[in-house]
């Protein structure tokens, strides 16, 4: 997806621009911003999944749990690591993803929060080609193996117009675990993704991925004309992508209490915004077009919210996230990273320790009080 392409690593010119950005970062994370409240330095980029913290700031959340966020918005996750590792930074933005190919050289990153699960990478279809759907399958009564299967027999001699060295990786990885040979498929592959993008526009191939405000605008502009045939859902682990707030382990040793109660802070913004979408929406959108200087309409946030991210909740965590039985077990996603990073991490690597967001919501579980404001009510 090059929203976050892979999101694995960065050229010099984002290194370059997160030095000037950096020299922004300058608050501390134990100053008081009132008799009462901490501060909380926090990295976050111009993506919709990232402003889960500015909404809880402008919701009153923080201020219940006695914290201010202080947001910098930086260019990129790569970015935003660089600035958590040197200290001008206490949280940001980051992914489960992102962190594995840094093992070696920033070994006390640690993903503490797994907040979303991207929805994003999925393949669309033009609807006058009758595309298996996996959506449509299951409503029809197909078992969800069923509906996988189906969906990927159907991309055999299919033709995806994508950016391959982006898309195709999780895509073969897909069809390999389906037992189907990924040389049985196509590949129109072009330099960017505005041209892939135009290409099956104007009619060449038959499914496309890559540009999620492309993908986002196919299906909300033209309903009729497009179809999402299927996403994590179809590709498996090499669909999965949890989104995560990061933090340093010696931020983590040091305020304990406090990244407790971040974590809270994160998951009732999330049942806000499940519950209350249009309240939400609006909100949303101003944080999202004030930090990309963009004028995404409300209705595309909508789409974005509830099709392409899905903000996860206490409930959603235990039966799904940290469900070891659950096809989407966040240590699916991090053992297939493992096998394909570049850098590889290094040998003993532990994927629990770096990741180590299910330590730290099996604290919240275990903090009645803390939990029950979670859960409380949302005004």
């Amino acid at each position: 997806m090059s929203r976050r392409p892979r999101r694995l690593r960065v050229g010099a010119v984002v290194a370059a621009l997160a030095a000037v950005a950096l020299a922004a970062c300058s608050s501390s994370s134990q100053g008081s911003s009132g008799p009462s409240l901490t501060t909380v330095r926090v990295g976050i980029g111009p993506f919709l999944d990232n402003q889960t913290l500015p909404l809880a700031q402008q919701l009153g959340f923080a201020a219940e749990q006695g914290i201010r966020f202080d947001f910098k918005t930086l260019p990129s996750n790569d970015a935003i690591y660089r600035a958590i590792q040197t200290g001008q930074l206490d949280v940001g933005a980051g992914t489960v993803r992102g962190l594995v190919p840094l093992a070696r050289t920033a070994p006390t990153l640690r993903n503490y929060i797994i907040r979303d699960q991207f929805l994003g990478f999925f393949l669309v279809g033009r609807t006058k080609d009758h595309p298996p759907a996996y959506a449509d399958l299951v409503a029809k009564g197909s078992t969800p193996d069923a509906a996988k299967a189906e969906v990927l027999r159907s991309w055999v001699g299919k033709t995806f117009d994508i950016v391959g060295e982006q898309n195709f990786a999780p895509i073969a990885a897909g069809l390999q675990a389906a037992g189907i040979d990924p040389k049985s498929v196509k590949v129109n592959d072009f330099a960017d993704d505005a041209k892939a993008a135009a290409a099956f526009q104007s009619g060449e191939g038959d499914y496309y991925t890559g540009s999620l405000p492309i993908q986002s605008a196919l299906l909300l502009d033209h309903p009729k004309d497009y179809v999402n045939v299927g996403g994590y859902e179809v590709l498996g682990p090499a669909g999965l992508a949890y989104d995560t707030w990061t933090t340093s382990q010696g931020w983590l040793d040091k305020n304990p209490r406090l990244a407790l109660k971040v974590l809270a802070v994160v998951l009732k913004t999330s049942r806000y915004i499940n519950g209350n979408l249009d309240s939400a929406a609006p909100k949303l959108t101003d944080l999202v077009n004030s930090a990309s200087s963009g004028s995404l309409p409300v209705d595309q946030v909508k789409l974005l919210a509830t099709q392409f991210s899905d903000f996860l909740t206490p409930q959603q965590l235990t039966s799904k996230v940290f469900a070891p039985s659950s096809p989407y077990y966040w240590l699916n996603e991090v053992k297939l990273d493992i096998r394909q990073s570049s850098p590889a991490p290094p040998a003993g690597y532990d994927p629990a320790a770096v990741a180590n967001a299910e330590t730290w919501f099996q604290k919240l579980r275990a903090d009645t009080a803390l939990l029950a404001w979670v859960n409380g009510p949302l005004n």
